[in-house]
């Protein structure tokens, strides 16, 4: 398509319409490129044919992954919980678990909780072992505040949508001042959690 120029002296005009072409390109859902299989192989130095010994697709590969770093993210957030302690400190332990993990592992986490979604591969049911961690938190909530399973869910949510807040702002804004992640984490969870 054949575009008219603009008359001399419209630069603004030229301007506004560059930045809106840019802005309908970049507000674009975008397509989040996986490695192909050869790649894979090629990383491993073996064939193609032996990726396909273990992983028939490449969304099957790229499930196994998420996996892992989601289990990699359970494992650390249970090992970091003192089981001896009140339930308000674990769930204290439980959300500075899940931050530290997250902004140590910036690619994991953005790759589990950012553009999973964006990769067409089958949803997670969130009842499944994968996401134990939602139960877990209800379960702490619920010792916590005495608050029945819905209800307790309900505010585990709220938790995992706070938490996420605070990695995900701090992955994407580094040079921003923020407060210490603890600290947030702690006033996240006393609101979240007071009886009113």
């Amino acid at each position: 398509m054949t575009r008219e120029p603009n008359p001399r002296g419209s630069g603004e005009q030229l301007r506004a319409q560059l930045v809106g072409a840019a802005s309908d390109l970049l507000l674009s859902p975008q397509s989040v490129a996986l490695p192909s299989l050869r790649a894979v192989a090629r990383a491993c130095d073996v064939s193609p044919a032996a990726v396909y010994l273990h992983f028939d697709s490449q969304d099957a590969l790229i499930a196994a992954v998420i996996d892992a770093q989601l289990h990699e993210l359970e494992v650390t957030v249970r090992g970091d919980l003192d089981v001896a302690a009140a339930p308000a400190d674990q769930l204290n332990q439980f959300g500075r678990s899940y931050v530290t993990w997250g902004l140590e592992h910036p690619g994991a986490y953005q790759l589990l909780f950012e553009t999973a979604d964006r990769l067409e591969l089958p949803e997670h049911d969130l009842d499944s072992p994968n996401w134990d961690l939602i139960s877990e938190a209800a379960t702490l909530v619920a010792s916590a505040t005495g608050q029945d399973v819905e209800a307790s869910r309900a505010v585990a949510f709220r938790l995992w949508a706070a938490l996420h807040g605070v990695v995900s702002l701090r992955i994407h804004k580094p040079g921003v001042p923020w407060p210490d992640a603890a600290k947030e984490v702690t006033a996240v969870i006393t609101r979240l959690t007071a009886h009113d």
